[in-house]
């Protein structure tokens, strides 16, 4: 199925997002090791939460926060805890920036399409800290834009176990991930991470747009529709979204072989009337009056019917004549 059509141009506009990372503090350690020295000390990473919450994040060996996060009260924060200033400023600040100079490399090389240097960043970076999940979503998107389809897999069965990814400010790199799966025609694990997009912000629409498209390329019409509806739901204002559903209503009214395809008597008549109800709905979103809406879908639906009759006519002549081959043995 194509996709040459103006509004598959669309990039989704760049949303200002309320803050929700946690104001970073300092370094900690428990209070009962503060006389303890060498690897045998735990350090961690100190975040702030609303709520009187701390996360806390253990350092690893190369001075860096990794693994998971977990919540303490701030009761159980100050009678446990104690400041490490002099191994935060020494040693973690200096590794965390530099890691993160690490990946904004590769993606640097990564945007100008030199993608073996992306790759060596990335991969340094995840021997830092095996869990970063930029690096980790970055050699990614670097696998499948080389078209390396089996490391890409297995960066995508990992990502989906970071417990570390599913945070709001990361839906981004889920739609990213997502679009360059669509892209390498790998349309089930694409749903996936748009999925796993809606699941972490239910409200942006342009993650219901890329669901939509996916299905569209993959020959899914009822989806289609339906996705591409709930896009519009959420915002009118996507103009793209609504040239989308012109389109489809364009292609439904003009196109046999689409209309085979959602339409035939053999997927039966329940899931015509749904399709056909989609169809309806998702014009509505997309601002056209009801009437309107309406008496396109009737007209699409007959020439559903126009077709399925054209088609038993067919199969009721090819009958015919291999009846009279038959006769004629």
């Amino acid at each position: 199925m194509g996709s040459n059509t103006t509004f598959f141009q669309y990039q989704p506009p760049s949303k200002k997002e309320e803050k929700t990372t946690p104001e970073l503090v300092t370094v900690v350690s428990l209070k009962s090791e503060v006389e303890v020295r060498g690897k045998k000390k735990k350090y961690w990473l100190v975040r702030e939460t609303p709520g009187e919450m701390f996360e806390l994040q253990e350092i690893n060996s190369n001075h860096v926060p990794s693994g998971p996060i977990r919540l303490v009260s701030s009761e159980e924060f100050s009678s446990l805890y104690t400041l490490e200033l002099d191994y935060w400023h020494q040693e973690v600040r200096p590794g965390m920036d530099n890691l993160d100079k690490t990946v904004q490399r590769g993606e640097s090389h990564r945007a100008q399409g030199e993608l073996y240097s992306a790759e060596m960043e990335y991969a340094g970076a995840l021997e830092v800290d095996e869990g970063n999940v930029r690096a980790t979503f970055g050699l990614g998107l670097t696998y499948l834009d080389k078209g390396d389809i089996e490391k890409a897999q297995e960066i995508f069965s990992k990502v989906l176990q970071l417990k570390s990814a599913f945070k709001v400010e990361h839906k981004h790199m889920f739609n990213d991930f997502g679009i360059s799966m669509r892209k390498s025609g790998m349309y089930k694990e694409a749903l996936q991470y748009y999925n796993r997009g809606v699941d972490l912000d239910s409200e942006d629409e342009n993650l219901y747009f890329n669901i939509a498209r996916t299905h569209f390329e993959a020959g899914d019409w009822e989806n289609c529709f339906r996705y591409l509806t709930l896009c519009l739901e959420k915002n009118k204002g996507v103009e793209e979204a609504r040239k989308f559903c012109f389109y489809i209503i364009e292609k439904s009214t003009n196109d046999d072989d689409m209309l085979r395809e959602f339409g035939s008597a053999e997927v039966g008549t329940k899931l015509r009337s749904d399709i056909l109800s989609l169809l309806r709905k998702m014009q509505v979103a997309a601002g056209v009056e009801l009437d309107e809406a309406i008496e396109k879908t009737h007209q699409i639906r007959d020439r559903m019917l126009a077709i399925d009759e054209e088609e038993r006519h067919l199969r009721e002549m090819e009958k015919g004549l291999y009846n009279l081959d038959e006769n004629n043995k």
